[in-house]
């Protein structure tokens, strides 16, 4: 059923008719970056997350997807996710999480009936739709869609016949159809309410990271639109992209919390604090995340990688990961010999190679020679490694840009067969 809870509404941010949301998402607890954990990272966001909620007196908080960073997360993982739960249930604020597709809807919904007598909604997925996903907010004046990541049988009926561009369009259809019905439940029923809308969802146009695997994000399968969104929403917290960024006046990704992958090294990480009146509106603005790892990158020569590393100077409060890349022109063992010496030389430095690579730039002899040293097969998705394969091919730009058009549709085939 529709939930109305109006219990227990102490302290004055709630009975007001201004109040302060959150929007976060791509939490991804039990992200490990190259085999290297990154719970101490979580920990200190989720100290951050906790204190900054309770000096600005946020009546809710919105995740929208990607909780943890698999379908089975670990004990600690789950111990971490609950812990931060409880922390909030101490200051009165309201918690709408929703699933995205690394998560398991099952492990999301186990405790959702708990949960939701806690003042904290979890929806896992729309097998009860419109009910689980309906957030009524009564005493807000407001009303949450929780929409979950969407599944390939959520989307679409299997017809025999249907061809590839069929298929995507029942997906980009049958998303649209999920913010259309809600939208109009909420009409027929709580119309006086503004409504908010959650998404976990590739958006055409975004910028991506290497950290977000390739779901509805290669090929044609990235091609729900703005426009798709229907009108009705006051705003529309989405998640599944990493790199924060508004794609309307009311629409945003709000980003992963810390950096998940080298890419991001640079990139400032947010939260998204929003402001409504009656229901209405009425402001948003990021706020900065600190930063309390260093993801540092260096690349050259041999010579001049060591020469970085010895310049570097860590500041971060947990020890720095690093990713080194050496570029030789001409294949030559001594190479790899000196490469491994300078790991060695610094294994007790004040901060962690994590990621080394040694490539040369006129050897590839055979599918081996396509990774650089340190780089395991699985660190890569299918398309990086097909690309590397295409990369070391003497043909045309024309044909390249075929065969990467070629893989891209295959691989979104494979995608809507899952």
């Amino acid at each position: 059923m529709v939930v109305m809870d109006k219990r227990e509404l102490t302290n004055d941010q709630i009975t007001s008719d201004r109040v302060r949301i959150l929007h976060t998402a791509d939490w991804h607890i039990g992200k490990q970056l190259h085999k290297y954990s990154l719970e101490e990272d979580h920990r200190l966001f989720f100290d951050w997350l906790i204190e900054y909620v309770k000096s600005r007196k946020i009546n809710l908080l919105l995740v929208s997807g990607d909780v943890f960073d698999t379908a089975f997360p670990s004990a600690t993982s789950l111990r971490q996710y609950y812990q931060f739960l409880t922390s909030l249930i101490a200051v009165n604020c309201r918690i709408v999480i929703t699933a995205g597709n690394h998560d398991s809807p099952a492990v999301l919904n186990a405790p959702s009936d708990i949960l939701s007598h806690l003042n904290i909604n979890v929806v896992g997925d729309v097998s009860s739709f419109p009910d689980r996903c309906y957030v009524a907010l009564p005493e807000s004046n407001l009303a949450v869609a929780a929409i979950p990541f969407l599944r390939d049988a959520d989307l679409r009926k299997s017809v025999s016949g249907m061809n590839y561009t069929d298929r995507l369009t029942q997906i980009r259809e049958g998303i649209s159809r999920y913010y259309q019905n809600i939208l109009e439940f909420h009409k027929e029923n709580y119309p006086e309410f503004g409504l908010i809308g959650m998404g976990h969802l590739h958006v055409s146009g975004v910028e991506t990271s290497e950290s977000e695997r390739e779901v509805h994000v290669v090929g044609n399968l990235a091609a729900f639109e703005l426009n798709h969104f229907p009108k009705g929403y006051e705003y529309i917290a989405l998640g599944h992209i990493h790199k924060p960024q508004k794609l309307a006046d009311r629409i945003r990704y709000s980003g992963s919390p810390i950096p998940l992958s080298f890419s991001e090294r640079e990139d400032p990480k947010f939260v998204v604090e929003l402001e409504f009146d009656k229901g209405a509106l009425t402001s948003q603005n990021l706020i900065k995340i600190p930063q309390w790892r260093e993801l540092r990158s260096f690349a050259g020569n041999l010579i001049e990688v060591k020469e970085q590393l010895d310049k570097y100077d860590p500041k971060s409060i947990l020890e720095p990961f690093v990713e080194v890349h050496v570029t030789e022109a001409n294949y030559d063992p001594q190479i790899h010999l000196q490469f491994e010496q300078m790991l060695q030389e610094y294994e007790n430095a004040r901060f962690r190679i994590i990621k080394p690579r040694l490539t040369f730039e006129n050897r590839l002899k055979d599918a081996a020679d396509l990774f650089a040293t340190g780089v395991e097969i699985e660190d890569l998705s299918p398309r990086q490694v097909f690309l590397r394969r295409l990369e070391s091919e003497e043909m045309e730009t024309e044909q390249r840009e075929l065969l990467r058009t070629a893989f891209d549709e295959l691989l979104g085939e494979i995608s809507i067969g899952e």
